[in-house]
């Protein structure tokens, strides 16, 4: 503050006032100085955008871009229900039945984008999208593709795929199916088979439905149980249905299967867990269907796999208990190592159990797949944080971000050894086949195993950079990069080749497939597009399918 004195000595104030808070500049005459003037520019403020990209149900991944932050950007991921998800730039997406929040935070700015809850579903050779309670389906008609069946429901209010077909749970907690004939119902009331019903019971008052590999099961609400389709006699070849009255489910194990949480399978049987960590086995004895000689060890169950002819039940205390028929190997006993487990992963007729110290051991038939003797890289299998399979082979991503891989050796050994020095600062690793395709985290893929189905991506390499997403199916890849194009490569008529496509992927957020050789690309504004095999969902879409929500 200046004061000047008048001629009449009273004191003049003159103020000067310096707004540099928000850049306001004062200047007058003869204050501080004279003819002065000061400017202070505030910092710019700090600015953050987020954008998502995964199909649900896979890996999220968001790409953050920032400035003027006083730290790194943070992620954070909740169901709309509230429910957190985790932080960080990627997540397993565990809760894709709801609507996601992924919010970016930068000093006082935020970001947040809203995914849609899972609206595309797929069978072996067909998909399927939810849509304003309905459902537009395509592909196979075998397999599930039949638009008019899904189209004609106007009330549902859950899908589920199997590999034949799809089962829609109606709002009234009826259940009508489409697909193969051994799965297809179309009313849920019918008992009586004489009249074509092939369930055990009606399809009313259902809670929750269970896919199988050729049938499906459904919890009532009182928690009793009711199934439909089919298992297969491998000795006699004959499909057996589910509600034969001779051969089918017994009213006996239809009576002890109550509170299932989940169903394995075999080539010809199926194992229910309950709630109570017991379980039941059913269907052809020769490939699992009778577990009467380890019932007393079946207890305690946290998870149950099965393989083409056996199942395995790990247990709470880390043991694995395992049962079979005529065409199983007794799996379980092919590895005397199979102790303190905490998961098990199994394709065909192998399996390999992870322990809760971070190692992992291969079993199974070794004259059959040379994937069940892990011996030769045992020493490599520490800190195990995910196994991945091929139709005979094995990878494990170790926490560090690098791959120990084994099994068939004709076709995987060569193409590994080559690639094994870059397998490091691996995010996430997808199969076809007989391939892998492994994701690093600098956005490049590193692939090996059969060229003909995805193993060589040397004539793509060049396009494999700042990659945030791969997809498969059994015969191709497809990568999808941060500027929403999309990279394939693999068997060209399963989805391999995208040219006559290539032109409407640039704005990709999610891609989805059916094994048998499709794949389904999700665009940020909803707009979509199909390739691959038109039997298997690469063809024809539906005219009522106009779009299918990614984000909002």
């Amino acid at each position: 503050m200046n004061i000047s004195i008048s001629s009449n000595g009273m004191p003049i104030k003159r103020i000067c006032l310096a707004l540099a808070g928000v850049g306001f500049t004062a200047l007058l005459a003869g204050c501080g100085g004279g003819s002065s003037s000061s400017v202070v520019t505030p910092p710019p403020p700090p600015v953050v955008t987020i954008d998502v990209f995964g199909a649900r149900g896979t890996t999220l991944t968001a790409q953050v871009t920032s400035s003027n932050c006083s730290a790194t950007p943070t992620v954070s991921w909740q169901t709309s229900g509230g429910v957190a998800l985790g932080t960080g730039l990627s997540i397993q997406d565990t809760q894709p039945a709801s609507a996601i929040t992924a919010t970016a935070t930068c000093s006082t700015a935020t970001a947040t984008e809203n995914l849609q809850a899972l609206s595309v579903y797929n069978t072996l050779a067909a998909f399927a999208v939810m849509q304003n309670n309905s459902a537009e389906a395509w592909g196979n008609p075998v397999w599930g593709g039949q638009t008019a069946a899904g189209e004609a429901l106007t009330n549902i209010s859950q899908l589920f795929p199997s590999e034949r077909g799809f089962a829609a749970l109606l709002a009234d907690s009826t259940v009508q199916t489409w697909g193969s004939g051994y799965v297809a119902v179309k009313d849920p009331n019918l008992t009586d088979p004489s009249k074509g019903a092939i369930t055990t019971s009606a399809l009313t008052n259902i809670a929750s439905v269970i896919p199988g590999r050729v049938a499906y099961f459904g919890v009532k609400k009182d928690g009793s149980f009711v199934a439909w389709g089919n298992y297969r006699g491998l000795i006699t070849q004959v499909d057996v249905a589910m509600n034969d009255a001779t051969a089918g489910l017994s009213a006996t194990t239809l009576a002890s299967l109550t509170n299932v949480k989940s169903i394995a399978s075999t080539e010809g049987a199926y194992a229910a867990l309950k709630a109570d960590g017991t379980v039941v086995s059913f269907g052809d004895p020769d490939s699992g269907g009778d577990s009467s000689s380890v019932k007393a060890q079946l207890t305690g169950v946290t998870q149950v796999v099965g393989t083409n002819y056996d199942f395995l039940a790990l247990r709470k205390d880390g043991t694995v208990v395992g049962w079979t028929g005529q065409f199983g190997w007794a799996i379980p006993t092919s590895n005397q190592t199979l102790s303190n487990v905490n998961n098990l992963t199994v394709d065909g007729t192998v399996g390999v159990a992870t322990t809760n110290s971070g190692t992992a051991s291969a079993f199974g038939y070794t004259p059959d797949v040379d994937a069940a003797d892990s011996t030769s890289v045992a020493s490599l299998l520490t800190g195990v944080a995910n196994i991945y399979a091929t139709q005979t082979s094995f990878a494990a991503l170790l926490s560090n971000g690098n791959v120990v891989s084994w099994g068939d050796l004709p076709r995987m050994q060569a193409s590994l050894n080559t690639v094994q020095s870059s397998l490091t600062n691996v995010k996430n690793i997808v199969s076809s086949e007989y391939a892998f395709a492994a994701l690093k985290g600098d956005g490049t893929v590193v692939t090996w195993g059969d060229p003909i189905v995805g193993g060589d991506s040397s004539k793509v390499s060049a396009q494999l950079t700042n990659v945030v997403a791969l997809t498969s199916n059994k015969y191709a890849f497809a990568a999808l990069k941060s500027n929403g194009t999309v990279v394939t490569w693999g068997m060209a008529s399963k989805g391999g080749d995208s040219s006559a496509v290539a032109s409407n992927l640039t704005n990709v957020r999610a891609i989805y497939a059916t094994p048998f050789g499709a794949f389904l690309a999700v665009n940020k504004d909803g707009t979509f597009v199909n390739w691959g095999d038109q039997w298997a969902g690469g063809g024809k879409t539906p005219a009522k399918l106009t779009k299918i929500p990614f984000a909002s």
